[in-house]
């Protein structure tokens, strides 16, 4: 029987890499559902590049298709007539299956540029935990295209290790400040026995927003609008790297901890 990971938190459900070409398959990896299905998604794929010629009929690449309960993601490489496709819950959302899925793919071709049927992938299986954690790096530098945010970064929980920034940081500065200001959020909040989750720090033209999620703290600096409204469609843009970090983060760690059952059968 196949091989698959308990855990209800998993996002991700199959992957699959495999050649436009001729169909080849060269990596594919099931997490929830059956390795039938993986099949099953490939000549999906296949139909709608090449029988139904969806780039040229719309002059857009297909990137993602979604159902009533499910969402599927791509990513190709024409130069190398490469593709990789995932299948994730539906409430994880389109922008999360295309970076994912682009990472995995970019991360495949610089690992294996002449990929061969009977190469081995095993380094690359190893290694996919870490890849889908480099999502965190275009889900922040996303954020740099809304107008009124300056930088964003990422520690992890405690604040005492930066993981990623978009621009150059003083990084022992940041973290000491970072620990200074969760220290004391904590302590106001110990009181109710409650724990901080959002600061909002305001000065006179710019502000701060940290936000603890899953295992990491996000740090966003932007500007102070003199309207309500602007800083609204800024909070909206962050909460929305909030979700696919989150969901970036816990996918990541539950497919490194690789609880494996077979057929719903715990261990």
């Amino acid at each position: 029987s196949a091989t698959t990971y308990a855990s209800e938190q998993i996002m991700l459900r199959q992957l699959l890499l495999f050649s436009i070409k001729n169909g080849m398959e060269f990596f594919s990896k099931v997490f929830i559902g059956d390795k039938a299905q993986t099949k099953k998604l490939a000549a999906l794929i296949t139909l709608l590049q090449v029988k139904w010629q969806c780039e040229k009929r719309t002059g857009f690449p297909f990137s993602y298709l979604e159902t009533a309960k499910m969402g599927l993601a791509v990513a190709k490489d024409t130069k190398r007539e490469l593709m990789c496709c995932i299948l994730i819950d539906k409430e994880d959302g389109r922008d999360f299956g295309r970076i994912v899925a682009h990472m995995i793919l970019r991360e495949f071709v610089g690992m294996y540029p002449n990929a061969r049927e009977n190469d081995d992938f095993d380094e690359f299986n190893t290694r996919l935990p870490e890849i889908i954690f480099s999502s965190i790096q275009p889900v922040l530098d996303g954020l740099l295209d809304h107008k009124r945010i300056q930088m964003a970064l990422l520690t992890n929980r405690n604040g005492d290790s930066l993981k990623y920034s978009t621009h150059e940081v003083d990084k022992l500065r940041l973290l000491a400040n970072l620990q200074a200001y969760l220290r004391v959020a904590t302590d106001i909040m110990a009181g109710p026995d409650d724990r901080p989750m959002k600061m909002d720090i305001k000065g006179a033209k710019n502000r701060l927003v940290l936000s603890r999620i899953t295992g990491a703290t996000l740090i966003v600096a932007c500007d102070n609008s003199e309207t309500v409204e602007e800083n609204l469609e800024t909070d909206e843009e962050v909460q929305h790297a909030e979700k696919l970090l989150s969901t970036v983060l816990n996918t990541a760690a539950h497919i490194s901890a690789g609880v494996k059952f077979e057929r719903g059968f715990s261990h």
